[in-house]
């Protein structure tokens, strides 16, 4: 058995970890998204495939057009558009949820 005082170094002042601390992100590959949602709805993918297409493509139109979403479960997505100093764009994402139910 681990003891907590094995995790921390023996120190009695160690704090939990924050769980709404910010955590790296899992990148998830546009194939293994189009697999999970074709897995979550029982499409065949010859038929939901340019449905998923459209609809990636219409939002990825929308944050470009700076286009704030409204898009439950996800939630409000406000986007600012800027110009970086070598001119390329950056779309900065806020994405607003309502906090999970415990």
């Amino acid at each position: 058995m681990i003891k907590r005082s094995d995790l921390d170094g023996g120190r009695s002042d160690a704090k939990p970890p924050d769980r709404h601390a910010p955590q790296p992100a899992k990148v998830v590959q546009k194939r293994d998204f189009v697999d999970r949602v074709l897995s979550a709805s029982g499409a065949k993918k010859a038929e939901a495939r340019p449905v998923i297409e459209a609809t990636l493509d219409q939002l990825g139109r929308a944050l470009a057009e700076g286009e704030t979403l409204a898009v439950p479960p996800l939630g409000r997505a406000r986007v600012t558009l800027e110009k970086d100093s070598r001119g390329g764009e950056v779309i900065t994402l806020r994405l607003r949820r309502k906090p999970p139910r415990d």
